[in-house]
């Protein structure tokens, strides 16, 4: 920890008795908005299949610490692209998927009804692609103030260009390949020809590792003093958001950090001597989408609101009759940079 957050949580614990000391209120959960509604969650894209998620929300006076969230199986839902309906497949537990050629541009419509439960539902457009150019990369070294040493990452640069009739609201990622597609003998052979053994075939294999924001200003990395008191930039699901409100209709150039040899553990078979490459991609998100990431990022990088110290914001919801985002999104992509190696 950083010595100029020793006191953070002493100066926490001091809030929460002056504001205890100060406040009282009765809170009371029965109110008429203690009801179970339906949880719908949808993001569709130019991709050929489209998940929907359907569950039931939980009365404030009925949730636990050991609750977990159920889907629905049993659901109708009404699909609409540019107000024709597709079809809706389940795959079980709250989990329907449609196949459906979608381009940008496209509305898109869920309507979702349950037994017992209020109907629920809502649209999204999905947005266009932005001009991405190509990507290239090269080494920095970063001095990381937490255990005062140089930290090496691969920088990955690449150029986009922001529409200028409009808001436009972004994620960014890098995306690495993995594999040697080559396949291997696991086993011995005997001196009078029998084999024991199996071949095995390496497939190759993507993987999103972490970005490091600490290089690029439209991720808006915190001020030290911001950090003192327990504020941080991370992103959920390591999706790195930003806007255009200082860049629109330029072209503007990303600096993405990530670390060497970051590649996910559960991969069996996969060393760091098999990364072959990185791509940068652009995600275009509907501004619910946006608000929606950026709601959750609010809660996750404060210590005051983790701690119950400062107002929470809520976490965005579009869905008429009940909970949770339909939101599309579209995603622009460099091509491989090969590594140097």
């Amino acid at each position: 920890m950083k010595m100029k957050k020793i006191h953070i949580y002493n100066i926490l614990l001091l809030m929460a008795v002056v504001m205890l000391a100060s406040c009282k209120d009765d809170i009371r959960l029965d109110g008429s908005g203690n009801t179970p509604e339906l949880v719908v969650y949808c993001f569709p894209s130019t991709a050929d299949t489209t998940f929907i998620n359907v569950s039931r929300s939980l009365p404030v006076s009925k949730y636990t610490v050991k609750y977990h969230p159920t889907g629905i199986n049993d659901a109708t839902i009404t699909y609409t692209v540019n107000g024709q309906p597709q079809n809706v497949c389940s795959r079980g537990d709250g989990s329907y998927y449609v196949v459906a050629r979608q381009q940008p541009g496209d509305k898109i419509a869920v309507e979702v009804s349950a037994d017992g439960l209020a109907d629920a539902g809502g649209e999204t457009t999905i947005p266009d692609t932005v001009a991405l150019g190509p990507a290239s990369y090269r080494t920095v070294s970063i001095g990381e103030e937490d255990w005062n040493y140089m930290e090496s990452y691969y920088q990955f640069i690449a150029d986009f260009t922001d529409p200028a009739a409009s808001s436009d609201y972004y994620a960014a990622r890098v995306r690495m390949k993995i594999g040697k597609d080559t396949t291997e003998f696991s086993g011995i052979v005997m001196d009078d020809g029998t084999v024991y053994g199996d071949s095995i075939h390496f497939h190759s294999y993507t993987y999103y590792p972490k970005v490091y924001s600490q290089s690029e200003p439209l991720m808006n990395p915190v001020s030290n003093i911001d950090d003192s008191f327990g504020f941080s930039s991370d992103f959920y699901q390591d999706l790195c958001i930003f806007n255009d409100a200082s860049i629109n209709g330029q072209t503007y150039r990303l600096h993405l950090n990530v670390l060497p040899g970051e590649t996910d553990p559960e991969t069996y078979g996969y060393t760091y001597s098999d990364v072959k490459a990185y791509r940068v991609e652009v995600l275009h998100l509907t501004p619910e989408l946006y608000r929606f990431l950026q709601s959750i990022n609010a809660v996750e990088n404060s210590d005051l609101a983790q701690h119950g110290l400062a107002q929470i914001q809520p976490t965005l919801s579009n869905v008429h009759g009940g909970f949770g985002l339909i939101a599309g999104w579209n995603v622009s992509r460099s091509d491989f940079v090969s590594l140097n190696k």
